[in-house]
């Protein structure tokens, strides 16, 4: 007889190895609410938020050339979904510098 698998909500699957993955998602949310209050305080406050969106973009973009430059099937979907994350971060990434740019100017 097989042991039962112990079920477990979303949160507690999610939290179960808290890792870079983790941290990222809250830099964007995190990001994305200090933007959201910028667009009524200050510029200032919008530069900082942008600020926030390059960390947890570049963060992203690490993980997934971690995950291209290991040791995985090439034809996996973690790979091709590693080369998609890669090229949206990286094109979020460009235009949270432009805007950080763009706000401080």
């Amino acid at each position: 007889m097989a042991a039962k698998a112990k079920k477990r909500n979303f949160i507690q699957a999610y939290f179960s190895d808290f890792g870079i993955r983790q941290v990222c998602d809250f830099l964007m949310v995190g990001g994305a609410i200090v933007l959201l209050v910028g667009i009524f305080v200050s510029e200032i406050v919008i530069a900082v938020g942008m600020g926030i969106y390059l960390a947890a973009t570049a963060l992203a973009i690490f993980r997934s050339v971690r995950v291209l430059c290991g040791k995985i099937n090439h034809r996996s979907p973690e790979y091709k979904n590693a080369i998609v994350n890669t090229v949206i971060m990286s094109l979020i990434f460009v235009l949270a510098l432009f805007g950080l740019i763009y706000a401080i100017l």
